[in-house]
């Protein structure tokens, strides 16, 4: 508590004589970004690399051309953003390309440059070997393929300077190649990987895939830089392009799965339609069936019902056909009649009935007759000529219907 009162009025004093610049504070997302595009422009005004000529030779000679067309490929590649809003982008668009790969592309790599304005080789590595056409023209290419993003920082920033301090920076110029994993994970390190705050509550794991610094990039040739990023960066798109297979075949399968799964859904209800189909036309014909056993059974009930109707006409009181003459004491009155049946075929019949009779009784006779020789008659009606009329009501007799001593009775098939 006393040396921090003791060193208040000194820490006042700093901040009086050296008061805070725009880029001192790592916390702030607009101070970092304001830090990026302050070295972009420092970028594009010293090191472009439109400002040299239309070609460009490495240490050892060999000259590499730049085309018009690509020119315009040869601006700044960093990014206008804080380093850790960069690393954030980017392990969001990881994050969503996990969720749904067919919708969002895969998660660039990320090119980190850290720039010592004070060191005496920064100003020719970047120059000769960073601003080379060839390696220029192959971080472009990926760049705008979407496969990678560059950043780059002074570390007299403090967006700088805390990315030197992640990744452990001690000597300068300082290259690294790194793959922003997806989401956010323990604060625990190996050897292949560094972590890097995004926040002060979280971490995000940065796979290294190439990284060089100090003595080693200072000494280095364009076309030995080119080499290193390219196979690193060749690396990466097989890994993506195996990546990409793998999920088609996993699409491809689930679409067979599914398809196989829609034709055997479509097959089972089919067997299912099929099925019902089949049971109810069974339960049809069964039905069809039992109504025809039942009109059968109908008809022949009915048949059996007229058939002994008429036989108990016939047989009432005994009385069946008459003796041959006028008649018998016992009957009283009653005349014996002499009735001829012209049947629908032509063929007659003769047969004597009590004058008391009725037509009814005639007409037991018949169903009787028709019956017992297997004539297909059910339905007719009965009629006379002499004089013309319908026998129509089975009540009278045949006294009354003039058809004593003798008639002549027609019979009409009404199916015919």
């Amino acid at each position: 508590m006393i040396l921090r009162v003791g060193l208040f009025p000194i820490r006042k004093l700093s901040f009086w004589f050296f008061p805070p610049g725009s880029y001192d504070n790592v916390a702030s997302s607009s101070a970092s970004k304001q830090a990026a595009k302050a070295f972009v422009e420092m970028f594009q005004k010293e090191y472009s690399i439109l400002k040299h000529e239309q070609s460009s030779s490495s240490s050892d000679g060999t000259q590499y051309a730049i085309s018009n067309e690509d020119t315009t490929d040869m601006m700044c590649p960093f990014v206008e953003n804080g380093y850790v809003d960069t690393i954030r982008d980017i392990a969001n668009r990881g994050q969503l390309h996990q969720e749904n790969a067919g919708l969002h592309p895969p998660p660039p790599l990320l090119l980190i440059y850290l720039h010592a304005p004070l060191h005496d080789k920064v100003p020719h590595f970047v120059k000769h070997v960073f601003c080379n056409a060839r390696v220029m023209s192959l971080i472009h290419r990926y760049k705008n393929s979407g496969a990678l993003t560059c950043w780059g920082g002074s570390i007299h920033t403090a967006d700088g300077a805390h990315a030197r301090d992640t990744l452990q920076v001690t000597c300068f110029p300082f290259l690294a190649l790194v793959r922003v994993q997806p989401g956010s994970s323990s604060a625990s390190t190996t050897t292949t990987t560094t972590t890097t705050a995004t926040a002060p509550s979280s971490t995000r794991n940065l796979e290294l895939l190439f990284r060089m610094e100090g003595p080693a990039l200072q000494s280095i040739q364009p076309n030995v830089l080119f080499h290193y990023l390219s196979n690193a960066l060749t690396k990466y798109e097989a890994i993506l392009t195996e990546q990409t297979m793998r999920r088609l075949q996993r699409e491809e399968e689930v679409r067979l799965r599914e398809e196989q799964d829609r034709e055997y859904r479509e097959a089972l209800e089919a067997d299912q339609r099929r099925e019902r189909e089949k049971r109810e036309q069974q339960r049809l014909k069964e039905e069809q069936e039992r109504k025809v056993r039942e009109e059968q059974e109908r008809i022949a009930n009915e048949k059996q019902n007229r058939l002994e109707n008429a036989r108990r006409i016939l047989n009432r009181n005994g009385e069946g056909e008459p003796p041959n003459g006028n008649g018998d004491s016992s009957m009283g009155t009653s005349q014996v009649t002499r009735i001829r049946l012209v049947l629908p075929s032509g063929k007659r019949l003769e047969r004597r009935f009590w004058g008391k009779d009725t037509i009814d009784v005639v007409r037991s006779f018949l169903i009787l007759h028709f019956e017992e020789n297997d004539i297909p008659i059910e339905n007719f009606e009965l009629s006379c000529n002499y004089p013309k009329k319908a026998l129509a009501d089975g009540e009278k007799t045949l006294e009354s219907e003039e058809l004593c001593p003798h008639g002549v009775i027609m019979v009409q098939d009404l199916d015919a």
